[in-house]
């Protein structure tokens, strides 16, 4: 796990950054990663419970080369502190809840508003002091959720990968374009604009206008994701190759609230040769179309 959540971070703080002036919302990505105690239970938590995390949040992970890790800030780090503020504390006892992870998330957030901060670590028992300068990008969080499904969401806060499907990217260029499509769900507000249009988020989203709509934004986000992959250095063809990989094991590309996977491969082969058209006419590479209306 430890594995797949650097993988995650690392290729979505690539993707957010350089695609940064395609978004309308940003924020300061410093390149880690926390946990906390509180997020575990059973026989996880007792067993973290007697190491240095039960002294508070802990780096979970590193994006490598990253404001962090230039900083000298290292995984297992215990965070006090972010600008001379304590970091809020878990309940005496709570597990199983990511609630507490997220109010320390929150205000690790507020302290690189500014593109920079100070952080009070301990390491091995010893107290240190870590300035990281924060890359901008576009506003998004990500993360690996334990399942053995195939399966990634976006909310337009989060980005949301399966371990089974983290696990399942063949290469670096696999899962960012895996990461590339839920971005850019967020990008382009997709959740806010379902939402706006009065979607059906149960069985009924399956069918009608709320699949027609759905379906969409799904269009939208597989053509996004090409200048994303493109920007960051990632071969957007690898989207297509972990689709035909995946098809067979999952019905999550086949109708309903999702083009046919077929139509999709499509979709994402013509605006990648609108990308090497732009490039071979000298031009910047970004899509010329705009979202559609959702009515």
């Amino acid at each position: 796990m430890h594995q797949l959540d650097e993988r995650v971070l690392t290729v979505g703080h690539r993707l957010t950054v350089a695609g940064s002036d395609l978004c309308a919302s940003h924020e300061y990505h410093a390149g880690f990663a926390i946990h906390d105690l509180s997020q575990y239970g059973g026989a996880h938590r007792r067993a973290l419970a007697v190491t240095a995390l039960a002294e508070g949040p802990a780096v979970l992970a590193l994006v490598p080369g990253g404001p962090a890790a230039a900083a000298g800030l290292q995984r297992d780090d215990i965070i006090l502190a972010a600008d001379g503020a304590a970091l809020p504390r878990a309940p005496e006892g709570a597990e199983n809840s990511f609630a507490p992870a997220e109010r320390i998330i929150e205000a690790l957030e507020r302290a690189f508003s500014d593109g920079r901060a100070v952080l009070a670590v301990r390491r091995g028992g010893v107290g240190r002091s870590v300035e990281v300068s924060a890359a901008l990008g576009c506003a998004s969080r990500f993360q690996v959720v334990p399942s053995e499904r195939l399966n990634a969401l976006a909310d337009g806060r989060y980005v949301q990968l399966t371990s089974a499907l983290a696990a399942f990217a063949a290469d670096d260029h696999e899962l960012a374009g895996l990461i590339a499509h839920e971005l850019s769900h967020n990008i382009l507000r997709h959740r806010a604009r379902l939402n706006a249009a009065g979607i059906d988020r149960g069985l009924l989203q399956h069918f009608g206008r709320n699949a027609r709509l759905t379906r969409e934004t799904e269009r939208e986000a597989d053509r996004f994701a090409v200048y994303l992959l493109v920007r960051a250095g990632y071969d957007p063809a690898a989207l297509i190759r972990v689709w035909t990989r995946a098809a067979p094991r999952t019905g999550s590309l086949l109708g309903g609230t999702h083009p046919r996977w077929r139509d999709r491969i499509a979709a994402v082969r013509a605006e990648i040769a609108e990308v090497e058209r732009l490039r071979a006419a000298g031009q910047e590479v970004r899509p010329a179309w705009t979202p559609a209306a959702l009515d």
